[in-house]
């Protein structure tokens, strides 16, 4: 089961990549530029979506609060 952390949202809060995405490589979470997301792997989040749900600057809670949900909606299986 893969966790995103507060350091992932963090780190992709303030990355230098361009267009920088949390993408679902396999079992692990990983930080890349969206155009370098291979094509069996998921995108969760990205930084355009963090700057308008949390905005320009986050709190640590805020980012805490952020991976608990991300890692919930990668658990979450949808019902048959």
């Amino acid at each position: 089961m893969a966790i995103v952390t507060a350091n992932d949202v963090r780190s992709l809060a303030v990355s230098g990549l361009h267009h920088p995405v949390l993408a679902l490589v396999g079992d692990d979470i990983e930080l890349l530029p969206a155009a370098e997301v291979p094509e069996d792997a998921k995108i969760i989040y990205t930084r355009e979506a963090l700057n308008r749900d949390l905005g320009d600057e986050v709190t640590d809670i805020e980012v805490d609060l952020m991976a608990g949900r991300l890692t919930a909606l990668l658990t979450v299986t949808p019902a048959p």
